[in-house]
């Protein structure tokens, strides 16, 4: 007969287990007003529909440029004001740049905690099972040098 674990983990309890740090909070949290709205930005001006809006706005200006002579070729205002936008999205970019890269920073740290505990966990366990199969008089001499040499890796 199966019998059902009296209180099986969801998969919110999971997510959010108190030793598991969320590290989009924690990075959002250290995130300026300034360095939100860069993120915003490079996310906007990142997206294909950016890229397909930037073409079809040069398209149409040559178009027009061309054909009433507002702006003829070689297309100085139109060149003077990519320049321009060029120039201040190189700065939103970097910005959002050293902002993934602290993010980056922070998901290494918070991911090398989690392993860590979870190792320690598992000597642990091994540990335990060893002394419960000791107890239970279990002839456990064959997995003795395995367990050894897992135990001079994970301490070394």
């Amino acid at each position: 007969m199966n019998i059902p674990h009296p209180n099986p983990l969801t998969t919110a309890q999971v997510e959010n287990h108190p030793l598991v740090d969320d590290v989009n909070a924690m990075h959002n949290e250290q995130l300026s007003p300034i360095e939100r709205t860069c993120r915003r930005i490079a996310n906007a001006t990142g997206a294909p529909i950016a890229l397909m809006l930037a073409i079809v706005v040069q398209f149409v200006w040559v178009v027009v440029g061309v054909t009433t002579h507002w702006d003829p070729f070689p297309f100085i205002f139109l060149l003077t004001c990519s320049n321009i936008a060029q120039l201040i999205l190189i700065f939103v970019i970097a910005v959002a740049q050293r902002q993934q890269s602290q993010h980056d920073e922070i998901r290494a740290e918070a991911d090398h905690d989690s392993i860590s505990r979870l190792l320690y966990h598992q000597q642990l366990q091994d540990q335990i099972l060893l002394r419960l199969a000791d107890r239970a008089g279990v002839d456990v001499s064959d997995l003795a040098p395995t367990v050894q040499t897992l135990l001079a890796a994970a301490t070394a």
